[in-house]
């Protein structure tokens, strides 16, 4: 039963092409990414900074590991149906919010037991906001294009702008 779900889940997300609903995921990506600047940059949360570290050079590839890849496996391609945009908006609401509501709450558990130093950050409202709003983003990229490549690439973008131009910080830099 587990292995049929994951093979029809989370094999079949990763085995599909990110490119249907491309422009709608375009869109839905530039429309997080105005909002999470305006919330991040008008609570002082956000801040231009340039990252200055010797590990610029492999963060990329670890930031696409952890967090995108491995948080986008589980909170859109475990938790999601791979089907959930043939069953109506009542499924995509309950999906795209169920989803994102455990992907915020996994933030301050991750900095109240293994990131102690994210405290600053996955404490914040104001960066839970943010990460809601990429939650539901990433769902609804994840479920209209039925393609984990979606969200993982949202994700991904997202935590390396914040890592490299925005002073956010990742485990590998402390």
């Amino acid at each position: 039963m587990m292995i049929q779900y994951l093979r029809k889940n989370l094999i079949t997300g990763l085995k599909t092409a990110p490119w249907h609903k491309l422009i709608l995921n375009i869109g839905l990506f530039i429309i997080f990414a105005i909002i999470a600047s305006a919330i991040g940059l008008t609570t002082g949360l956000l801040n231009y900074e340039v990252i200055d570290s010797t590990l610029v050079y492999i963060l990329p590839f670890a930031l696409f590991l952890f967090p995108s890849m491995f948080e986008e496996i589980i909170f859109r391609g475990l938790l999601i149906p791979n089907d959930t945009c043939f069953k109506g908006a009542k499924e995509i609401a309950f999906y795209s919010l169920m989803s994102s509501i455990l992907f915020v709450l996994w933030h301050p558990l991750n900095a109240l037991t293994i990131n102690p130093k994210a405290q600053v950050f996955f404490l914040d409202p104001w960066f839970l906001l943010i990460a809601f709003v990429l939650g539901m983003v990433c769902s609804l990229g994840y479920i209209f294009s039925r393609s984990l490549w979606v969200s993982i690439v949202m994700h991904w973008l997202t935590v390396m702008a914040w890592v490299f131009l925005l002073g956010g910080r990742n485990l590998i830099l402390e």
